[in-house]
């Protein structure tokens, strides 16, 4: 029971470790995405800027993409919290 305790202790912790890290990822993102839309209004008149907008966004997206599969990672294990039967 202790062993399971502490167990469920550890992926507490670790899941709030996470989650703190994804709010600091999710406020880089968020100044990115305002950087888009500046980035955006620059590339109306700028084909050059189009590119570097096209390669901004694929960036993004990609982090998005690693962000999502952490996310799904964790997620997965969460269910093997309580697998194991109480032997007493």
């Amino acid at each position: 029971m202790h062993n399971r305790i502490k167990r469920l202790e550890e992926l507490v912790n670790g899941a709030s470790e996470l989650i703190a890290r994804l709010k600091e990822e999710n406020e880089v993102l968020r100044k990115q995405v305002e950087l888009l839309g500046a980035a955006r209004n620059k590339a109306v008149s700028n084909s050059a800027a189009a590119r570097e907008l096209a390669e901004f966004k694929g960036k993004v997206r990609r982090r998005l993409e690693r962000i999502c599969l952490k996310i799904e990672k964790y997620n997965d294990l969460q269910p093997g919290l309580f697998e194991e039967d109480d032997e007493q």
